[in-house]
């Protein structure tokens, strides 16, 4: 009849079972972390909120104001149906969101009026149609306007 391993050598091969274990569970958790993408300082709606709440000193902390931006207001929705371009939309939701709450209306007929041109300016004449003369530059394509007259 064979004799069972003594306690000692079972407690000893359980011991070395479990430290193999931790030390195989411990390189993995280890090569995981080294081999995961690094977390951006910054998230675009993090990056957005700065960029466009350089315009609250000049805003009401209430009430309306327009929103113009590279594409006619009228395209910024019809591009997003169409899911040709939804990079507009989301400026202006963003743009709502940063500014709440303040509604921003997709409009340029209103007395004040945010320019948010990140794809570069407006079409020539459009400012011109709609009576938006620069209040205040804030570079970065952010610019706030004024409505004058009623084209």
């Amino acid at each position: 009849m064979a004799s069972s391993p003594g306690p000692l050598r079972r407690r000893a091969g359980l011991a070395l079972l479990i430290v193999l274990t931790a030390y195989a569970v411990l390189n993995l958790l280890v090569q995981g972390i080294r081999s995961a993408p690094a977390i951006p300082p910054l998230d675009p709606v993090t990056i957005h909120e700065a960029r466009i709440s350089r315009l609250k000193g000049l805003l009401p902390a209430t009430g309306e104001v327009g929103y113009v931006t590279t594409v006619e207001n009228e395209a910024i929705f019809a591009k997003e149906r169409a899911f040709r371009n939804v990079e507009f939309l989301a400026q202006y939701v963003l743009t709502q969101y940063t500014l709440a709450p303040l509604i921003v209306r997709n409009s340029p007929a209103m007395p004040l009026v945010v320019g948010n041109f990140l794809d570069g300016p407006p079409a020539p004449g459009f400012l011109e149609r709609h009576g938006l003369v620069p209040l205040k530059d804030f570079g970065d394509g952010l610019v706030l306007y004024r409505r004058e007259g009623n084209p």
